[in-house]
C-alpha cells in the first residue's frame, strides 16, 4: 500500500437509535466511554404550528435549577456526581498532579502506563458527569418546549458571567477561590446549552422562545413593578416588596416578571413558530416604576426613572405622566 493511500475498513457499531432520515454526514469522537459515531440526517421535518398553550417564565439558577413561573416548586438538578465520585474524583487530580511531576522529573515529561491509566479513570468520571447533566438538560427544554406556548428565558451572557477573577500580577484578584467554585456551579447548569436546546425545540413543538433583557429580575417584584435592591436582602431565598409587602419565593417572582418581559416583547408573534434567540428591548412600562420618594432624583439629566443607567428618547415629562399614573 503506497503512502497516502487509504486502507478500506468495517467496523461494528450499536445504534443507540434509528437514525430517520437521510445521511449528511458522520463524526466520529472518543470520550470516557469509548468510541462514539453521531450522524447527521435530512429529516424533513417542517417546524409544528402553534400548540396553543400558555406562556411561561423561566428563571436558570444555581440552588434552583430553573424554576418555571407556573408552578410552586423549583426543578432541581440532581448532582452530577455523588459524594464518594466526587471524592474519588480529587484523589485521582492529586494523583495525577503527582504522576505528572514524577514524570517531568525522572522520564524527560514522558507519561507512563500508571499516569495514562490515571488519565483514563478522570475521562470516564467526567464523561459520567457530563452525561447525567446532558440528561437532566434534555428533559427540562423537551417538557418546557412541549407543554408551552410562549417561553421567556433572560438573555444571559454566561462567558462573562464565568470569567475568572484572578486578575493580573500587577492587580490580583479578590475571592479568587470562591469565584472559581461560582463559575464551577454555573457551568455546570450549562445555561447556555439549555437555550441553544430550547431555540431548536420550541420550533420543533410550536412554541416561541423569547430571550429577555436580564437586569433587575431579582430585584423587581412581580405584584407592583418596584425595582428596590432592598426587596431580597443578601440575595436570599425570600423576596418582600418594600412597597406593597408582596411575598414570593426569589427565584419564583423572577420568573414571573421573565413571563411579563417575554409577553411584551414576543407576545404579538406567539401564534407564529419562529424563535426569537436574541432580543434586546428597553425595558419600559410599569414594571420600571420605583417609589415616588426616588423618581425625583432618578428624572435628573433627562434619563428615564425605571432603570439605571438607562437613557430614552422620548422627554422627561412623559416619563413623570406614565410614572404618575403607574402609582395610582
Amino acid at each position: 500500500m503506497g503512502r497516502g493511500s487509504f486502507a478500506e475498513a468495517r467496523l461494528r457499531l450499536r445504534l443507540s437509535r434509528a437514525i430517520g432520515g437521510a445521511i449528511r454526514n458522520a463524526t466520529v469522537s472518543r470520550d470516557g466511554n469509548g468510541w462514539h459515531i453521531s450522524f447527521g440526517v435530512h429529516t424533513g421535518r417542517e417546524p409544528d404550528a402553534p400548540n396553543g398553550k400558555p406562556a411561561c417564565g423561566v428563571d436558570f439558577g444555581i440552588a434552583a435549577s430553573a424554576f418555571v413561573s407556573t408552578e410552586t416548586e423549583p426543578r432541581l438538578m440532581p448532582p452530577s456526581l455523588t459524594a464518594n465520585e466526587t471524592e474519588r474524583l480529587k484523589a485521582l487530580e492529586q494523583r495525577k498532579a503527582r504522576q505528572i511531576a514524577y514524570a517531568k522529573k525522572h522520564n524527560g515529561g514522558k507519561y507512563g502506563n500508571r499516569l495514562r491509566a490515571t488519565i483514563a479513570q478522570i475521562a470516564k468520571l467526567t464523561t459520567r458527569r457530563a452525561n447525567r447533566r446532558r440528561d437532566f438538560t434534555h428533559k427540562l427544554t423537551t417538557d418546557l418546549a412541549k407543554s408551552h406556548g410562549l417561553i421567556g428565558i433572560e438573555d444571559l451572557r454566561v462567558k462573562s458571567m464565568s470569567r475568572s477573577a484572578k486578575g493580573t500580577a500587577e492587580a490580583p484578584g479578590r475571592n479568587v477561590r470562591a469565584k472559581a467554585g461560582l463559575n464551577r456551579s454555573i457551568l455546570d447548569n450549562a445555561p447556555g446549552e439549555r437555550r441553544r436546546q430550547l431555540e431548536y425545540k420550541a420550533r420543533m413543538h410550536g412554541s416561541v422562545l423569547v430571550a429577555v433583557p436580564p437586569f433587575h429580575t431579582s430585584q423587581t417584584c412581580a405584584a407592583c413593578g418596584l425595582v428596590d435592591p432592598e426587596s431580597r436582602k443578601g440575595c436570599g431565598r425570600l423576596f418582600a416588596c418594600t412597597w406593597c409587602g408582596h411575598q414570593d419565593d426569589a427565584d419564583h417572582n423572577a420568573s414571573v416578571e421573565i413571563e411579563a418581559r417575554a409577553r411584551r416583547t414576543g407576545g404579538s408573534d406567539i401564534n407564529s413558530t419562529r424563535s426569537i434567540p436574541r432580543v434586546r428591548v428597553p425595558a419600559v412600562g410599569r414594571r420600571r416604576m420605583r417609589s415616588p420618594e426616588a423618581r425625583p432624583r432618578e428624572l435628573k439629566g433627562n434619563r428615564h426613572p425605571w432603570g439605571r443607567g438607562s437613557s430614552m428618547d422620548l422627554p422627561v415629562d412623559l416619563y413623570w405622566r406614565r410614572a404618575r399614573v403607574d402609582a395610582r
